[in-house]
């Protein structure tokens, strides 16, 4: 696939999720904004998506190509990182698996989960 960043149109934050104690002793969980990035949809074909028998899989998932950075790999085996997408899919995802391309100028292609939570963000 030919990507150009004409196509990285969207702007993403990446969280770490981090907890904060009240003056009274108890902690509350807050996400950290580390940094934002801009990312663009993946498509798939329908053909792709049942040769892949992925329907189920793909299920509350959403696809996105984002530049290489090496923190989507390290989001990917660390559920404390979280990534926040703007409307239409205006929620909180985990990395499910990222696809990472190494070159100069690569670009990743991300698989999120949706965590089903609305935590705030500092």
């Amino acid at each position: 696939m030919k990507m150009t960043l004409s196509r990285l149109r969207y702007k993403a934050s990446l969280n770490k999720l981090g907890y904060e104690e009240l003056p009274n002793g108890n902690t509350i969980d807050v996400n950290t904004k580390l940094f934002s990035f801009y990312y663009g949809y993946y498509k798939q074909s329908l053909s792709q998506s049942v040769s892949s028998n992925a329907f189920d899989y793909l299920k509350d998932k959403v696809t996105i190509i984002a530049r290489h950075n090496d923190y989507f790999v390290q989001a990917m085996s660390d559920t404390s990182y979280t990534i926040t997408l703007p409307s239409p899919n205006a929620n909180m995802y985990h990395v499910s698996s990222v696809v990472p391309d190494y070159e100069v100028n690569g670009y990743d292609t991300i698989v999120l989960s949706a965590t089903g939570t609305t935590t705030t963000t500092n």
